[in-house]
């Protein structure tokens, strides 16, 4: 049995090989002929054509800029409040609405307060009268006697002792008081006597007070903006200090920046900045950087930086995101290509131009570089164009056809 086994065995062998070395032989001369006609023919790769894009050279100034984004806020943003309780009377506003500096925003009813200017003009005149009658009765000699100028030249002194920061505050006030008491028994201040006995002074400040709280009746803007906030009616009564509505200075705005701590040593005051918005696309503006914040943040390593925008379309709202350029370094008259013409190959760097429909394959020297251009100190000059697409698998001499 083992005999036959092996025999077996061998017979197996013998098959397999034999299966294998059919595999080797030459097929048809029909196959043959196909394999002929898929051949490639290699001397026509010179009649490749690459469709590239190009980009002209030009002189132009190399801008470098710093790159960040924050939010928009308005430059005057307020919370208007009532100085007094009262009932509106009259409105002359609504959500959204544009008003100019002093416009008549709200009129409470006044008839309240126009009662209490009368009152008080009528105690002024009472106070006038008496104020006459004891100015009367009081001595007419009005000459500074030595005493009284002797004072006077104390309470200079002092004024002067304190200015310099000689004596403490609450010295000075404890030494005023004394002389001013001093200066009052010996006739000088016989006016501000007569004055307060007569209630003239306080006459005068009721009648002040009266008509600053009828001014407070009118509600005026206190500088030109949008109202936002506001849900009033007419008939409403409101409580003094309630906040009624908020008005927004919408044509200057103000966009705030977190600008990295490598990078805000930059950036200075006067600083020209192209902001383009998110919520308005293709629409770029241009602001000025006002303020650059002396102070990192040692947390996120940003500071801060703030950029005043003239909204005259009125498109930003505030609270809008935004992304600013902020313009740090111009270098004027330049040699510039696009970003994407830059080819590096055993590392050096180098460009493809356009000459005559052939790529030509050059060397560059390179210099400073921002986000779109590259300034280039040697190797082409302004008018050639540069290959800017298509290049990557160009040789010298390449046939091209441009298709910009």
């Amino acid at each position: 049995m083992k005999i036959k086994l092996k025999y077996v065995v061998t017979a197996l062998v013998i098959i397999v090989l034999g299966i294998i070395a059919y595999s080797f032989i030459p097929t048809s001369n029909k196959d043959k002929k196909e394999f002929k006609n898929v051949s490639m023919d290699y001397g026509k790769l010179d009649e490749i054509i690459f469709n590239v894009k190009t980009s002209k050279v030009i002189e132009g100034d190399l801008i470098e800029k710093i790159s960040a984004n924050g939010t928009v806020k308005a430059d005057k943003e307020l919370d208007v409040v009532s100085n007094i309780k009262g009932i509106i009377e009259k409105i002359n506003i609504y959500e959204g609405k544009y008003v100019n500096k002093n416009d008549l925003l709200i009129k409470l009813d006044d008839r309240e307060q126009v009662i209490a200017v009368k009152e008080a003009q009528d105690k002024l005149i009472e106070a006038k009268v008496e104020y006459g009658f004891l100015t009367k009765e009081a001595p007419s000699d009005t000459i500074k006697n030595k005493k009284a100028e002797r004072i006077e030249n104390e309470i200079i002194l002092l004024e002067k002792k304190f200015k310099d920061g000689n004596i403490s505050e609450s010295e000075y006030n404890k030494r005023k008081n004394d002389l001013d008491m001093k200066l009052i028994f010996t006739g000088a201040k016989r006016n501000d006597l007569i004055l307060n006995k007569s209630g003239y002074s306080r006459a005068i400040n009721m009648f002040d007070r009266a008509k600053l709280n009828l001014s407070y009746t009118e509600i005026k803007a206190p500088f030109s903006g949008v109202i936002g906030d506001f849900n009033l009616v007419v008939g409403q009564h409101i409580t003094a200090n309630s906040k009624l509505f908020k008005l927004f200075d919408i044509y200057n705005l103000r966009l705030y920046v977190n600008v990295l701590e490598d990078e805000i040593d930059k950036i200075k005051v006067g600083n020209i900045v192209s902001i383009k918005i998110n919520a308005i696309p293709g629409k770029e503006y241009f602001g000025k950087v006002i303020f650059v914040s002396p102070y990192v943040n040692p947390d996120t390593k940003t500071g801060t930086v703030v950029i005043r925008i003239k909204n005259k379309d009125k498109r930003i709202k505030p609270g809008m995101y935004a992304n600013a350029n902020i313009e740090v370094k111009r270098l004027h008259n330049r040699i510039l290509i696009p970003k994407e013409a830059l080819l590096v190959r055993d590392k050096r760097n180098l460009v493809f131009t356009v000459e005559d429909s052939l790529a030509k394959w050059k060397y560059v020297d390179i210099g400073e570089q921002n986000d779109k251009y590259i300034e280039i100190l040697k190797g082409v000059n302004a008018g050639d164009n540069v290959i800017v697409k298509g290049q990557f698998n160009l040789a010298h001499d390449a046939k091209v056809k441009v298709r910009n």
